[in-house]
């Protein structure tokens, strides 16, 4: 080979760079920077939990469908083992859903946004609230504070520890005990089984959920429309009949509004709607109200 067709020849350095890691600790020092506790006037902080409850309540319906069609596909032979495995799947991140939501959503814990701090909020930040939110809504600041006091005694009722839930009077506070007990345990990957769930404990917490995200949405997100949440109720039941063909139970809300039942039970007094939602719900709800199979 002739010197200059030696000097013709491109010579190619590769050097290995570990751009995944690099990338990783780029996300970990976002996450630092923005992992920082913020101090909130009450009322904010507040607005900001009932609003937190008001997003997660959306995402138990499709739970519950979920839950009802795939635990009964994940025990049939008669289907095809890949929608055996994709039952089991759901059935299992399904109820993690409805017992981590009735978790955050009555946390006893006494600092943050929790359950138990709303529960002990000052008459003067639930008139903050109740402001804030009849110029948000237009509705009567009246109203938005005797929404806000209903909400405050239901949180009142279930905002315990779990084995204090236990023993409370209201079927609603002992149901959530015995979600928070399954939430606490399947998260630490402790087994406990069985968890004593009934049909009528899931749909009662659900139901309960819904309405009160129905009751905070009407004041604090007036974009949402009066049937909301039975739209989400009619397509989380459409969603799991087609996954899982023949549920045969009825819609949890087919036969009342859920934003009206809320209002029913915050506006008038003598209705007594706190009993209403803590104890008489599930009788409301029709077959509902009967005791199944523990899950």
């Amino acid at each position: 080979m002739s010197e200059k067709e030696q000097s013709s020849h491109t010579v190619l350095n590769v050097t290995w760079t570990d751009y995944s890691s690099k990338n990783l600790d780029s996300r970990i020092d976002r996450l630092r920077k923005i992992d920082r506790p913020i101090e909130l006037e009450a009322s904010t902080r507040a607005i900001q939990f009932l609003r937190g409850v008001a997003s997660r309540s959306t995402f138990l319906l499709p739970a519950f469908y979920a839950q009802l069609g795939s635990s009964a596909y994940s025990k049939r032979k008669d289907v095809p083992y890949w929608q055996q495995v994709h039952a089991a799947s759901v059935e299992f991140s399904s109820l993690q859903t409805i017992s981590l939501g009735c978790r955050s959503t009555f946390d006893d814990d006494r600092s943050g946004l929790t359950g138990k701090v709303f529960s002990l909020i000052s008459d003067t930040t639930l008139a903050a609230i109740a402001e804030y939110w009849g110029k948000k809504s237009n509705q009567q600041t009246d109203d938005a504070a005797k929404a806000l006091r209903f909400l405050r005694e239901v949180f009142k009722a279930c905002s315990h520890q779990r084995k204090s839930l236990l023993t409370q009077p209201s079927l609603l506070a002992r149901r959530v005990g015995l979600l928070k007990f399954h939430a606490d345990r399947q998260s630490a990957h402790l087994s406990l089984e069985p968890f004593m769930f009934h049909l009528s404990d899931l749909s009662h917490l659900v139901a309960a959920i819904s309405i009160m995200g129905a009751i905070i949405g009407d004041f604090d997100m007036p974009v949402w429309s009066k049937d909301y949440f039975n739209a989400i109720d009619a397509a989380a039941w459409q969603a799991t009949d087609e996954s899982f063909p023949g549920l045969g139970l009825p819609r949890l809300f087919e036969h009342f509004n859920v934003l009206e039942q809320g209002r029913l039970y915050w506006r008038f007094e003598a209705f007594d709607g706190l009993n209403m939602l803590l104890n008489q719900l599930p009788a409301a709800l029709g077959c509902w109200d009967s005791e199944g199979e523990a899950t």
